[in-house]
């Protein structure tokens, strides 16, 4: 009898003692966050970015109605091309200067370009890099500020073998040669950043677009945005049919709202240059429609060099906005060497 009455009162304190913990564990402070971080909870430090502001927020919409948050091309997770189509690619890249095959990628997203929760402080919101990029296929620097990390991938990839001026012929044995695509930071960069700047009835000139913006890509892409259709987070500059993003063009056109005639009439004539070189690169058998080559392909110097620059413009996208009257120039003396008795 007394045996029962001893199961019975330890059953009651056991089951006591675990009803304690359970209402403890429910009520009780959470644990303490990582050293360095304020409050038990953490909580002190949480709220300097996630507060009752809306910042965040407009910056996520912005950025997931962007070309970069679509993922394009996400499965060229491999080496070689991971460190600009994968966000683990990238900061690994940016990190070592190593590119390596990425398991399970990401596409890009705020930790890509951002250190978001490293030091727990408006800090995370800096950028990973800001450092002057060596351009791959000149070797010349690119400098423009915080723009400097979009160009670690906004350029030219490594063109093998390259045309040099006044040299010999080139043999391609790759069906694809050329740059790759997004060669922007040469393009804006201009002179002496990978084009090849052959001789011709045009001086070889920046725009001041490459001299005046020391911030170069941000600042007309990350300009105060319409909405989630163009600027900050989102990056067009361009939406719609016909409409632009006007806001950081104020600072240094007086007459904005003769902007869109001027570039109409620019993007128009680059694309007038751009059907001529490509019509007489196809007319002499230098490259076919699809921009692929039949190889081996031995071209001239001049030859190569044009088809070099009709990519680097083609790729860039920009028919001129970057830096027109370097795309002219490339453009007009290009065909100037195309023209019988010239290559």
């Amino acid at each position: 009898m007394r045996s029962k009455y001893r199961i019975a009162f330890f059953s009651t304190l056991f089951f006591a003692m675990l009803g304690s913990l359970i209402i403890s564990s429910c009520t009780k402070e959470g644990p303490e966050g990582p050293p360095g971080m304020d409050g038990a909870d953490a909580t002190e430090t949480c709220q300097t970015c996630h507060n009752f502001t809306e910042t965040i927020v407009a910056k996520i919409g912005q950025y997931e109605n962007s070309a970069h948050a679509f993922g394009a091309n996400i499965n060229r997770n491999y080496e070689g091309c991971s460190q600009c189509h994968t966000s683990q690619g990238f900061r690994t890249y940016i990190e070592s200067g190593e590119m390596s095959n990425v398991h399970e990628p990401t596409a890009i997203n705020c930790r890509t370009c951002h250190p978001i929760h490293t030091t727990y402080t408006v800090d995370d919101y800096s950028l990973r890099t800001s450092d002057a990029i060596a351009l791959m296929v000149s070797g010349q620097d690119y400098d423009y500020s915080s723009s400097n990390l979009c160009v670690n991938c906004h350029q030219a990839r490594p063109v093998n073998p390259m045309p040099s001026l006044g040299g010999g012929d080139v043999t391609i044995t790759n069906a694809r040669w050329g740059p790759h695509y997004a060669p922007q930071g040469n393009i804006f960069g201009g002179i002496g950043k990978g084009g090849y700047e052959v001789p011709g009835s045009m001086a070889y000139n920046n725009s001041t677009h490459s001299t005046m913006i020391t911030d170069g890509c941000v600042t007309c892409h990350m300009s105060t945005p319409v909405g989630y259709q163009a600027g900050g987070h989102q990056m067009n500059v361009s939406y719609g049919t016909s409409s632009y993003n006007y806001s950081a063009c104020g600072d240094c056109h007086s007459d904005v709202s003769g902007l869109a005639t001027t570039m109409t009439e620019h993007r128009e004539e680059i694309q007038g240059l751009m059907d001529n070189l490509q019509t007489l690169i196809l007319d002499q058998g230098l490259m076919n429609a699809n921009g692929m080559f039949s190889v081996p392909l031995t071209l001239t110097a001049n030859q190569a060099g044009a088809v070099l620059n009709y990519k680097l413009i083609y790729y860039d996208h920009s028919y001129g906005a970057h830096n027109y009257p370097y795309v002219k120039a490339l453009l007009t003396n290009s065909i100037e060497a195309l023209n019988p008795g010239n290559s």
